[in-house]
């Protein structure tokens, strides 16, 4: 049985003075350079060629200000290969920033697979409360989806978790179907956003960040297969380059404290 296993690492930044200009939702393609330095070569060039990437990364800042760099793996694989080198990071410096970050604390996490399927069959409730902590897109027809679709964000999470745990992207269209019927965005509270492929570059992915509240408007099936999958894109990111700091997801406990909801800029 596979297992998924989560590493956050608690950051600080050396330098003293100002504010940094940077935001740290931004450090993602910057960070996998990290994590890819310290994995040996053939699994290094083994991710490269794959089509399917075991993990996800990204970067955001914890309720307490903390910065936490936040590293999943998949597969035992992944887990050995990728957090293992990872969790033995004690400082490195992202050049483009001319910064130089020590690592504070180290949080494991790990759970079998066969937990993801206990939730499929719990008393999950009909609504989920879902936050983008960074900027998030989807690729529909050749053009970037800036906006949150209930049919691409379920239709990315079942084609990672068949990826991930039946070696196949395909996903049931009838679910697929069913899902995308019977689950609707109720509030929102989101904000465009431009993903930079490289720190200071024009070349930059649109996207959205943001808070949105889904509910389940069908039987306890229905809503155990959303927590499921949503549980599951906590792990694994949503939409596109994961790997590089995009689509980090986090399920939000407690009453919204907004109604309704409105597209900011």
């Amino acid at each position: 049985m596979e297992h998924i296993t989560t590493l956050s690492l608690h950051i600080e930044p050396q330098s003293s003075g100002e504010h940094p200009s940077w935001q740290p939702s931004f450090l993602g393609p910057m960070l996998q350079s990290v994590l890819m330095k310290h994995l040996d070569d053939d699994y290094a060039a083994q991710l490269h060629a794959s089509t399917f990437n075991p993990y996800s990364q990204f970067c955001f800042v914890g309720e307490n200000g903390e910065i936490i760099w936040h590293v999943s793996a998949l597969t035992d694989e992944a887990a050995e290969r990728l957090v293992g080198p990872a969790s033995k990071i004690d400082s490195f410096t992202l050049r483009n920033l001319n910064e130089t970050f020590a690592v504070r604390r180290r949080q494991f996490d790990s759970f079998g697979v066969d937990h993801l399927l206990g939730i499929l069959k719990s008393e999950a409730g009909p609504t989920f409360r879902v936050r983008f902590a960074t900027p998030t897109a989807f690729k529909s027809k050749g053009r970037y989806v800036i906006m949150p679709d209930v049919r691409l964000v379920f239709q990315n999470l079942l084609m990672r978790y068949n990826q991930a745990y039946a070696g196949d992207c395909e996903i049931d269209p009838e679910t697929l179907e069913y899902i995308s019927e019977h689950v609707s965005i109720t509030s929102y509270n989101l904000c465009s956003r431009y993903f930079p492929r490289t720190m200071g570059k024009a070349d930059k992915i649109p996207a959205f960040a943001g808070t949105l509240t889904l509910r389940a408007f069908g039987p306890q099936s229905l809503q155990g297969l959303v927590a499921m999958l949503l549980a599951f894109g906590e792990a694994s990111g949503v939409g596109v380059k994961t790997s590089m700091g995009m689509g980090g997801m986090q399920l939000l406990k407690g009453p919204s404290n907004r109604k309704g909801g409105t597209v900011g800029r």
